[in-house]
């Protein structure tokens, strides 16, 4: 949960392009997780890390 807080706070403390870029960089293949608004994507992040820490 931990890493999790720390991913949050430095997506929020990125601009909105600076997102978009890490997004398509880190999650090539998830698409869908690309678009929306900065807080929208931040939070479709966070809930993918989740499921997958989760092993969803």
């Amino acid at each position: 949960m931990e890493d999790l807080r720390k991913l949050q706070d430095m997506m929020e403390k990125m601009k909105p392009f600076e997102v978009g870029e890490y997004v398509q960089e880190n999650y090539p293949d998830n698409p869908e997780l690309w678009s929306g608004s900065k807080k929208i994507v931040v939070r479709k992040i966070i809930n993918f890390e989740r499921d997958r820490m989760e092993g969803k």
